[in-house]
């Protein structure tokens, strides 16, 4: 019998500064973040960095990312 391989969840914050820029961070692992202009564009990079976690000495088992949009008073 195979084994069932459960994903390791990461939460991403994703917010809005008062400038108007984008941020996303994700509060477990501090290095994956990342800021930009739009709500799109943090969220692709950090999908383009979070690749690295299967990298040696991080994650080994497949993870997924669990996004929090914080809601915006403007």
């Amino acid at each position: 019998m195979l084994k069932e391989i459960k994903a390791e969840v990461i939460g991403v914050i994703v917010g809005q500064y008062e400038s108007g820029a984008w941020y996303a961070t994700a509060p477990t692992i501090p290095w994956l973040a990342a800021e930009g202009d739009s709500l799109t564009n943090v969220m692709q990079k950090i999908e383009m960095i979070a690749p690295a976690l299967r990298g040696r000495l991080c994650l080994d088992i497949p993870f997924e990312l669990n996004w929090l949009v914080m809601e915006t008073d403007q």
